[in-house]
């Protein structure tokens, strides 16, 4: 019955999770070992290192044995059993020094000491070398890992960051993979170091006496149990104190790039409720997975006790104390009972291979995503900028409606057309559609009478300037802001000229450092207006054969608007131009303007004509002119 509640819970929790997660899919199904293998492939690289750091873990617990042995060492020579031993230490000193005419006490006086301090610099320079060609290992393998993703994430389709918060991504390349390298730097070292002296001192003991030996690790099967038994909830809590950290990241991300809406709206307290659940969330887990760990290493202790007991017993009773001399059984136990420190730590490495591996699984699941799709091949150096739209309909992910429904139009190369509608209307869907951020759901978009979908989608997009109503700024200078990307490294005279055409330069001279003034995060140290003309500046600089404005001039004075809308008549004149406005009175040069309402193309005409028509552009107009 127990076992039947257990599987129930652990089904329900999976289920949970699969809810949760949304995105995995149910093909996503890898073993620890798979998991394991495929995280170590990163080594490679490092291959040079991780052999090194292998033999210094070796050179370290053959150390440990030895330290073991040499209390056999010591006990015979003060006995007088001078070379009649099975110890390694004594076969390699006699074999060294000759004992001559000493004693007993006379040799281990000057031998013992001498192997002793031997011995801790041989173990020590394992420990060292071990210890820092594994960490050179793992932060190279956590840099390619982390790298790795971050330039995924740079591909991955845009329905994924709108799937996704901002913190839950961010916490994939912090927390998620620092977990990762607990699971290669800790984990590995704890295997070798560890691994080996278990291995080496059950070799040792076998060595010495290999019946007393295989009842002291009749243990062994039971340790492991309680090993696989614990390390069964272990993934399940790290999983969750990932996503917990996920929700911590966001909502800090979140409630620290909005302190003034907060403050003034009096959102302190409700934002500090949600951190303060998510964080309560995440210290439970936290406490769930301790309570996981640390209760099997008293059991182990307990096991390995009660395993060493048994064996003293079975050592001091007169039929086995007669095959061993007093250094070797004192050696015997020494070992047996070194064996409990490195047994325990390896039973501890479950937790932390199983919060990397959950880490892990999250991680590769990323990484095995498809990227942006990008099937197309044709390049063109520079197109004439005709685009029409064929009863193109659109559905974002998981939506029950369309927000685009049947849309055709026609801009001929270098014609101006203006798209306006009310607040939810298509009119940003489509610039995105437009941009290949989205692919149609029906119909076709074509550039030059080339279906979008087949030209190289880094081509298609250096055909466009874009400028939309929330302008992104990056934490450089205003002239690395303009000169961004495949802008970089245009000339100043260029970048000026640009700024000049968006009537930028007045204010960014007034700057401290003018063009090479610092911007704060997302350009928060200037006014929005300024923000905008940065980033005006920056398409113009572009220098695109499509202008495509999404609200460009949304965050402006009617003065500052002004100028630049004289600048834009310019700009736009020789391509072809895009303008989704706010203000219809942007709008009014266009060739033609496209009425969008509820997803669909409701009028077309110019200006004037639709105007006479007195519809929804009328009412518009009107409200905008009465504004």
């Amino acid at each position: 019955m127990l076992r039947s509640w257990i599987e129930n819970y652990i089904r329900i929790f999976i289920v949970e999770e699969e809810l949760n997660l949304k995105s995995k899919s149910n093909d996503f199904q890898h073993t620890d070992f798979e998991l394991y293998v495929r995280l170590l492939k990163y080594i490679y690289p490092y291959l040079l290192f991780f052999i090194l750091s292998i033999i210094g873990f070796i050179c370290y617990s053959i150390g440990n044995v030895l330290l073991a042995d040499l209390m056999q060492f010591l006990l015979d020579a003060l006995n007088g059993e001078l070379q009649e031993t099975k110890g390694v230490v004594s076969n390699i000193t006699y074999s060294i020094f000759s004992v001559s005419d000493h004693s007993g006490l006379d040799y281990a006086r000057i031998a013992v000491p001498v192997a002793a301090v031997f011995l801790a610099f041989f173990r020590s320079m394992g420990f060292f070398c071990g210890t820092y060609f594994m960490n050179h290992v793992s932060r190279g393998l956590i840099h390619a890992l982390r790298c790795e993703l971050f330039d995924k994430l740079l591909l991955a389709p845009i329905s994924q960051y709108d799937a996704s918060s901002s913190g839950e991504l961010v916490s994939k390349i912090t927390f998620n993979v620092e977990q990762v390298s607990e699971s290669v730097s800790t984990a590995l070292k704890i295997i070798l170091r560890d691994g080996l002296t278990v291995i080496g001192l059950a070799c040792y003991l076998l060595y010495l006496n290999w019946q007393l030996s295989l009842l002291f690790f009749c243990v062994a099967p039971l340790i492991a149990g309680v090993v696989v038994l614990v390390g069964r909830y272990f993934r399940r809590y790290s999983r969750r104190i990932q996503k917990s950290m996920g929700s911590v990241t966001h909502l800090s991300s979140e409630a620290l790039q909005s302190p003034r809406e907060i403050r003034l709206f009096g959102g302190q307290a409700d934002q500090s409720d949600r951190f303060r659940s998510a964080s309560d969330y995440n210290r439970k887990q936290s406490l769930k997975l301790t309570f996981a760990e640390a209760i099997a290493t008293p059991v182990v202790q307990t096991l390995l006790a009660f395993s060493l007991s048994i064996l003293i017993w079975f050592s001091l009773s007169p039929e086995i104390m007669k095959d061993f001399s007093v250094g070797s059984l004192v050696a015997f136990l020494t070992a047996a009972g070194l064996i409990g420190k490195p047994i325990r730590s390896l039973s501890g490495i479950q937790v932390i291979v199983q919060k990397g591996l959950a880490a892990c699984e999250d991680i590769f699941y990323q990484l095995d995503l498809e990227s942006e799709l990008n099937l197309g091949k044709y390049v063109t150096k520079r197109s004439k900028g005709a685009i029409a739209l064929k009863n193109v309909s659109f559905r974002y992910p998981g939506s029950a409606s369309s927000a685009l429904e049947n849309i055709s139009l026609e801009i001929k190369a270098g014609e101006t057309i203006a798209i306006v509608g009310p607040s939810g209307s298509g009119k940003t869907t489509l610039v995105q559609l437009l941009a290949r951020f989205y692919a149609p759901s029906t119909g076709e978009i074509t550039l030059d009478e080339i279906n979008i979908e087949d030209y190289c989608i880094e081509n298609f997009r250096s055909q466009i300037s874009m400028v939309s109503q929330s302008v992104t700024l990056f934490r450089d200078t205003v002239f690395n802001n303009i000169a961004f990307g495949e802008l970089k490294g245009s000339s100043s005279e260029k970048v000026f000229m640009a700024s000049k055409m968006a009537n930028s330069t007045s204010f960014i001279d007034a700057l401290p450092d003018g063009f090479q003034t610092q911007l704060s995060d997302d350009g928060e140290s200037i006014s929005g207006g300024q923000r905008q003309r940065i980033a005006i500046s920056r398409a113009v600089l572009k220098d695109a054969p499509i202008f495509i404005l999404d609200e460009a001039t949304s965050a402006l004075d009617s003065e500052s608007e002004s100028l630049i809308q004289e600048a834009l008549n310019v700009i736009m004149s020789n391509r072809t131009s895009i303008i989704i406005a706010h203000r219809l009175s942007t709008v009014e040069k266009a060739n033609r303007i496209y009425v969008l309402n509820e997803g669909k193309v409701i009028a077309v005409g110019n200006h004037s004509e639709l105007l006479q028509q007195q519809g929804l552009y009328a009412q518009l107009y009107n409200k905008d002119f009465k504004d």
